[in-house]
């Protein structure tokens, strides 16, 4: 059940340590991507919590909707419970792996604790290759691998028995490799550019020698630079 957060208990007085910069909580990407949907959809944030309201018999005020949006670019962070993220999915009809897709244009934002681009997010949103198998033998326990015992989860999951029937990995697996491939379309211009400048940076140093480059790149391109600064490093 969503229900408004209590306030916090007094913080000890006295001299702190200053906190790091810790990166992006994923929180905060959840907060983006539930405002994103938002008004993707057209929605007010009171649209919002009716429709919670409807599931929860509880109506949370405006403000906390908006206090849930404000944590990608506001001061305060709010935290999400993985309960919330699923009420937060039957709203709108999309599924939980929404809410952690990474926002667009973080450049080389870092995810907190783990260090890793937040562009890299998708990564643990998919799974990489090799911890699939453990998901496989997650999804065998519920019988989505067998097409002869089909219960009443795997007919939930797929929508009948009929579908359920099918081996899950072909569901899956052919998903997340379309998921992949849709990222490499949208991305892949931005790739080529990294990739161009990359191999115009190898060409440079291997022509002119490290120290060669950075004095090069030192003259403003207006400037007359001696020839002699071109050199590779061992004709200097």
């Amino acid at each position: 059940m969503v229900r408004s957060r209590a306030k916090t208990a007094d913080q000890p007085k006295g001299p702190q340590p200053p906190a790091a910069d810790a990166g992006m909580d994923v929180n905060a990407v959840v907060s983006y991507n539930l405002k994103a949907i938002r008004e993707r959809r057209g929605w007010t944030q009171e649209d919002v919590a009716a429709g919670l309201a409807q599931l929860t018999g509880h109506r949370l005020p405006q403000a906390s909707i908006s206090a849930m949006e404000r944590g990608y670019d506001g001061d305060r962070r709010r935290r999400f419970d993985a309960h919330e993220l699923y009420l937060l999915s039957t709203v709108f009809g999309v599924p939980i792996v929404y809410f952690f897709m990474p926002p667009p244009d973080t450049r080389m934002r870092e995810l907190a604790d783990t260090g890793r681009p937040v562009s890299e997010l998708y990564v643990s949103v998919l799974g990489r290759e090799d911890q699939l198998e453990e998901l496989d033998a997650r999804l065998a326990d519920l019988n989505l691998t067998n097409p002869d015992e089909v219960d009443d989860a795997a007919a939930a999951l797929f929508g009948s028995k009929d579908a359920a029937a099918q081996n899950w990995h072909t569901h899956y697996r052919t998903w997340r490799k379309e998921r992949l491939a849709e990222m490499a379309r949208t991305s892949g211009d931005e790739l080529d550019e990294v990739a161009e400048f990359l191999g115009r940076f190898a060409n440079q140093i291997t022509q002119l020698g490290l120290t060669g480059y950075l004095k090069a790149m030192a003259h403003k391109s207006d400037e007359d630079v001696d020839a002699s600064v071109l050199l590779p490093d061992e004709e200097n």
